[in-house]
């Protein structure tokens, strides 16, 4: 500003020399936040001022007020990667390099996170029957149902978790985790349940009878916003499943898995207990019910069921047999398409738990096949790879010591990769960079529980479960 008064200093003369030192004397100043402070001018001064130095004036003033207004904001502290375990049959929480141990030796197993991380809910008792809800920044915790721990699920978006109980469906909140609501009074011997993506409602499947006189029906309940008991809930059908797939009869469904699209639900119809150990058709319905396609077999094991994290693509494990060392590959496959679908497993070989670590790379952990599942320390361990659904390029990223093998890989997205590494009778958790494997990992946790395990098919959301938004 003064180096343009000068200029028009030169242009006037002398008899303004007087008039420009008061000026000078007078000139704006920055305060210390940024903003123009303007000292006192006489009005003559003022008045001799040009129009166009006015307009340079003004126009400093915007564009150093552009520059207040578009300065960085500091970003958000990254939040502490956060998990719940389970160690000596008791529920730990581990939140940055922080453990704490929020329950007795309890058998405890399968902790859920609810959506803003605040409450977990969980299994206990010798038959892990017992529901119960902890507040983990008090531990203060609550018995919801004595026999509500097989099947629940907290709401997407609110403190509500949803349970089954002698085939009725309940919904319970965190203030009044003791008065649940039966929600499902409109609908008779539900099989299976998952909530709706936008947590106003449910998903539901009925139970069929093995003679097919009674078939498996795919209802739609919505739930009012009062949550007041049976009023509050409206059922709609959307689908009624063929009594046969794959010559197997259908007398229930598993879970649901909605896609990140929200267009669709993937499920297993299952036949009974006995032949649904070894095979059960995996399937997928549009979510207003109006296309359904069977899609592949494979054993009754919801993990191996996941969507990509953008798009309608479903990567599955695909293979019948209970014996996961034995006829297991990882498939993916386009929806509403299905066919043709990609196999990425190796002759030889079997997959078993998987991730997504994005829409093009799936890390899976793999092992040489082998014939029976006895416990002589013959099985082969699995480690984990990489692969690439582009480029179909596949890498092996673990090498486990002796002895060892890398089970249950989850994607923690910034915070990288987590895997479970065990020698079958104990385990720790591991953690790596994104996009990177062993080579830069480290130990998170030691010394957890042993995962679940049916004929190799472990399960180690039993007892590990990270939270992620």
């Amino acid at each position: 500003m003064t180096k343009n008064r000068m200029k028009y200093t030169s242009r006037a003369g002398s008899r303004l020399l007087a008039a420009l030192l008061t000026v000078v004397i007078g000139a704006s100043l920055i305060g210390m936040n940024g903003t123009i402070v303007r000292a006192a001018e006489p009005a003559q001064e003022q008045e001799q001022v040009p129009a166009q130095e006015q307009a340079q004036e003004q126009a400093q003033e915007q564009v150093q007020e552009q520059v207040q207004e578009q300065a960085p904001v500091p970003a958000q502290e990254k939040p502490p990667l956060t998990a719940a375990f389970v160690r000596g049959g008791a529920l730990w929480a581990k939140v940055g390099d922080d453990e704490k141990q929020l329950t007795q030796a309890e058998h405890v197993v399968s902790p859920k996170w609810s959506y803003d991380g605040q409450w977990l809910a969980y299994a206990a008792g010798e038959q892990s029957n017992e529901l119960w809800m902890l507040d983990v920044s008090t531990a203060a915790k609550h018995l919801v149902s004595v026999n509500g721990g097989r099947n629940y699920k907290w709401s997407p978006n609110r403190l509500l978790l949803a349970f089954e109980e002698e085939q009725r469906l309940y919904v319970v909140d965190q203030q009044e985790a003791t008065k649940p609501v039966d929600v499902s009074s409109s609908i008779r011997n539900m099989s299976s349940f998952a909530w709706r993506p936008d947590g106003d409602g449910f998903v539901v499947s009925t139970q069929g009878t093995f003679n097919g006189q009674t078939p498996v029906r795919i209802m739609q309940l919505a739930m009012q916003p009062d949550m007041t008991g049976a009023g509050s809930v409206q059922a709609k059908q959307l689908y009624v499943l063929p009594s046969q797939l794959n010559e197997l009869p259908v007398v229930g469904t598993s879970v649901f898995k909605w896609s990140a699209s929200g267009k669709w639900m993937a499920f297993l119809a299952l036949p009974t207990a006995s032949l649904s150990a070894d095979s059960n058709t995996l399937c997928v319905l549009a979510a207003d019910g109006s296309v359904f396609k069977p899609v592949d077999q494979m054993v009754n094991h919801a993990n191996w069921i996941q969507w990509s994290p953008q798009g309608d693509e479903l990567a599955y494990i695909g293979g019948i047999g209970r014996e996961a060392t034995t006829n297991k590959q990882l498939r993916v496959t386009r929806v509403p398409d299905i066919q043709p679908r990609k196999d990425f497993t190796p002759a030889g070989f079997v997959d078993q738990d998987f991730t997504w670590r994005s829409p093009v790379d799936i890390v899976v952990s793999r092992a040489k096949a082998s014939e029976g599942t006895d416990s002589s320390g013959k099985r082969p361990y699995p480690y984990l790879v990489s692969v690439k659904l582009d480029g179909e390029i596949q890498k092996r990223i673990t090498k486990s010591a002796e002895g060892y093998g890398d089970f249950g890989p989850v994607s923690l997205g910034t915070d990288g990769l987590g895997w479970v590494r065990s020698n079958r009778s104990m385990a720790n958790v591991l953690i790596a960079p994104p996009g990177q494997g062993e080579k830069y990992a480290t130990q998170w946790i030691a010394n957890i529980d042993i995962g679940t395990n049916y004929y190799e098919q472990w399960n180690w959301n039993s007892v590990l479960k990270f939270f992620s938004k």
